[in-house]
């Protein structure tokens, strides 16, 4: 019973953190891309990318150059590969982070808490 209990908890402290993430607003920049890389990761980067190709993105943003890891865009591979002027948003706070890695990790986030509530209902009807 405390298991269940302590599981109901952790849950419910799971769901309030991912809507609270959510509720906090962004402000995007756009910035033009200076270079893309196709990259293929297998052991490093962030799990929700792991096996699946991505696109490693270099670009300028107040007089510093950054780059972020992101999800393969074929528009975006292709529009740079042409030489048109190509954008990206990125968080001004983190310039790092692109807007599409928000989207792919929300993606994740949502699926984490459908597993953990079936673990829950799956735990609730054992003690039945």
């Amino acid at each position: 019973m405390l298991a269940l209990s302590v599981s109901v908890a952790l849950s419910i402290a799971i769901i309030i953190v991912a809507i609270a993430l959510s509720k906090k607003k962004r402000q995007w920049r756009q910035v033009q891309v200076e270079g893309v890389t196709k990259v293929k990761q297998h052991t490093a980067g962030p799990i929700e990318m792991l096996g699946a190709s991505s696109l490693l993105v270099e670009f300028t943003y107040d007089d510093k150059k950054y780059s972020c890891q992101t999800a393969f865009n074929q528009s975006l591979y292709d529009s740079f590969c042409a030489k048109k002027p190509t954008y990206i948003f990125i968080d001004p706070n983190n310039p790092s982070q692109c807007l599409d890695n928000v989207y792919e990790k929300s993606r994740y986030v949502k699926l984490w808490l459908i597993l953990t509530l079936l673990m829950i209902i799956c735990i609730s009807f054992s003690y039945l």
